[in-house]
């Protein structure tokens, strides 16, 4: 018995010696965040305030699951090594959906790296090149990035900005977003988000897509921007909080900033007050129009 417990000993001790010689780094939620609060970040919109929000603590008391007819996975050809797919069926529609898996193994470059979603909230990633380790020295060093964190915030997340707006607006009404609209989730499918907003949600205005004018808007309740453009796309949605007057916007794979005016998202995204000089084609691609979305 006391052979076993040294030679356990000495494996345990062998592991972390190998995962101290490793360099664990955080990834995706830490790439493309500010660095310094004092510089203007053009991702960042002028925006000081960034990271992943959560409404009123996240305590729910209803779930989005109960507004679909079921959910179920789906097979997909390419970055199963990263992602499951699923659908969301409601009546004749479907939303199509990835989720990042919460265990990643790939390969680039010769290297084999292990990506790893914390089980501590805020469920920081971690990812470090596992090339020469045994199986065992792998599942220890995962088992050790599951209880890693770096900050009582998650500062970025995969979520595209339609996700995100809608993932503050349900969890400001109390509405579990998962397993749909989590932190690791975003559609696959821009055309079915139309039949997707007419399904949980209520259009409750129709604005020009001008600083002056949405700056006229009454808006009587927490609510989903939406940048509509001229092809009837969706290109950006942004989450307005009533009680604070901020808006909670997402730029891809940047992190979430919150501002106090919309004007830096119709510059950004708006057909108006964009400040580039773009062909009758790139005009059309920006967004003419926003929509006031508020739930059923």
């Amino acid at each position: 018995m006391k052979k076993y417990l040294l030679i356990l000993l000495l494996l345990t001790i062998h592991i972390v010696l190998q995962a101290q010689q490793r360099e664990i780094k955080e990834t995706v939620t830490c790439d493309l965040v500010p660095k310094s609060s004092k510089t203007v970040v053009p991702a960042a919109m002028g925006s000081t305030r960034f990271g992943v929000q959560s409404m009123k603590n996240a305590i729910y008391r209803d779930s989005i699951i109960r507004l679909f007819d079921k959910i179920e996975p789906y097979q997909q050809d390419k970055d199963t090594a990263v992602f499951q797919y699923y659908r969301a069926i409601f009546g004749n529609d479907t939303l199509c959906y990835k989720e990042r898996k919460p265990v990643i193994t790939t390969s680039y470059k010769d290297k084999t790296t292990l990506e790893v979603e914390s089980l501590k909230a805020p469920h920081q990633r971690f990812s470090v090149v596992i090339d020469g380790l045994t199986e065992t020295e792998i599942t220890a060093l995962k088992d050790s990035m599951q209880q890693m964190k770096t900050s009582d915030m998650l500062l970025n997340n995969e979520q595209t900005c339609i996700f995100y707006a809608l993932n503050c607006l349900l969890d400001s009404h109390g509405i579990n977003p998962a397993p749909i609209i989590t932190r690791n989730t975003t559609f696959t499918d821009g055309y079915q988000l139309n039949a997707f907003f007419d399904h949980i949600l209520t259009l409750k205005g129709r604005y020009p897509c001008k600083t002056k004018e949405l700056r006229k808007m009454d808006l009587s309740d927490d609510c989903i921007l939406v940048f509509q453009n001229a092809h009837k796309e969706f290109i950006h949605a942004v989450f307005y909080r009533k009680d604070t007057k901020e808006y909670y916007t997402k730029n891809g794979f940047w992190s979430p900033v919150i501002l106090t005016d919309i004007r830096p998202v119709t510059e950004r995204y708006g057909r108006y007050d964009t400040k580039m000089e773009l062909s009758k084609e790139g005009l059309d691609m920006q967004a003419d129009t926003v929509l006031v979305y508020c739930l059923n």
